[in-house]
């Protein structure tokens, strides 16, 4: 589906009119913004109606947003610039997939997108328009100026080692030091077997 269809599918719903579909459109091709957060922004609909609608009619999970935790290793796997750009927010992995949550799942051209971006198949759930933008604003709160494009299309990050975010995960997560003194008592009982095999040779 595109992200036309979803106007074509709230005009027969009933939902909104031709007239508020061709005033959105126009304001989307101005904005750049999502069909589905302009009709928001515009307050054609509601958010909760918008979510709770395309839910039943896309068949995709809507998720409440409120108090959930997000595991950083989570959020690292989309680039803040695109959570912002493409309004959405990883929550999980699971089964190798990634969910994230976004206004408008029926919008095809953001998937693939988010997809590039992160490098993973994207499973995608709905949540209301604010609530999406709060969590942008709480994980990603600060602008890097690194992490901007000189042109209006999104590019794939650059692709960072997994050990080397694995071990930034690990030092955030104090599992860092355990893991170190492992490495420590390991590299003691080779040396204690070294001159054990050493004192062995020189008696021979």
């Amino acid at each position: 589906m595109h992200r036309q269809n979803l106007g074509d599918m709230l005009v027969a719903a009933n939902l909104i009119d031709d007239v508020q579909m061709q005033v959105a459109l126009a304001e989307q091709s101005t904005t750049g913004r999502k069909f589905g957060s302009t009709l928001v922004d515009l307050k054609f609909i509601d958010e909760n109606v918008l979510a709770a609608f395309l839910s039943r009619q896309i068949d995709v999970p809507c998720i409440s947003l409120l108090h959930i935790d997000i595991p950083k290793k989570v959020l690292r796997k989309l680039p803040a610039r695109v959570a912002r750009q493409c309004e959405a927010i990883p929550i999980r992995i699971e089964d190798g997939r990634l969910e994230i949550a976004m206004v408008d799942p029926s919008d095809i051209d953001l998937i693939e997108i988010l997809e590039v971006s992160c490098g993973m198949t994207v499973t995608p759930l709905i949540a209301p328009q604010s609530s999406i933008s709060k969590m942008v604003v709480r994980f990603y709160p600060d602008e890097d100026p690194e992490d901007q494009t000189t042109g209006s299309e999104l590019e794939a990050p650059r692709a960072t080692n997994p050990m080397f975010l694995d071990l930034i995960e690990e030092i955030e997560s104090g599992d860092f030091e355990t893991r170190l003194e492992r490495i420590e008592e390991a590299l003691g009982r080779m040396g204690s077997v070294l001159e054990r095999i050493l004192r062995n040779l020189e008696r021979n």
